[in-house]
């Protein structure tokens, strides 16, 4: 039970995720097909409340002169400039494909705060996410695990 808890806690984890709990379950010698579906259920559930709920704590945040100054240097711009990415029938592809890198920032927190700066519609944005972290989990377990069947 203890080995269950340590592979969701490495995996909500920003910037480990699956990616690093994955070869952790390997080395604690747990069932790859638990692996597998625990480390990617844990590390895709981030992308819910950032992508849905960040928006609704914006304005709150927004109330702190430094994180306002943040906002509205860089954000705000970044937002303005990204409008005609909305209208762009890849984008949500290139999302998954982002996700799908299974090297370090690459992963669900960090495609679904892109997701949420550029202003993507919530729903396609999760899925995109959870798919492209479907891909990164599936091939850091395909080498963590094929590899050891070499050796």
């Amino acid at each position: 039970m203890y080995e269950l808890f340590a592979l969701i806690f490495t995996a909500i984890l920003p910037g480990i995720e699956a990616r690093g709990a994955i070869p952790l379950g390997f080395v604690m010698g747990l069932n790859p097909y638990i692996v597998l579906i625990v480390s990617y259920l844990a590390s895709s559930f981030p992308s819910i409340p950032i992508i849905y709920f960040l928006e609704k704590i914006e304005p709150i945040l927004r109330r702190y002169r430094p994180v306002a100054k943040i906002y509205d240097t860089f954000l705000d711009k970044i937002r303005r400039k990204a409008e005609s990415l909305h209208k762009h029938k890849y984008v949500y592809l290139a999302l998954s494909a982002y996700v799908a890198i299974p090297l370090p920032l690459t992963g669900v927190w960090t495609g679904s705060f892109i997701a949420y700066i550029l202003g993507l519609e919530p729903k396609k944005s999760v899925i995109s996410v959870f798919l492209g972290n479907l891909v990164a989990s599936l091939t850091v377990l395909a080498a963590v695990y094929g590899i050891s069947n070499l050796l």
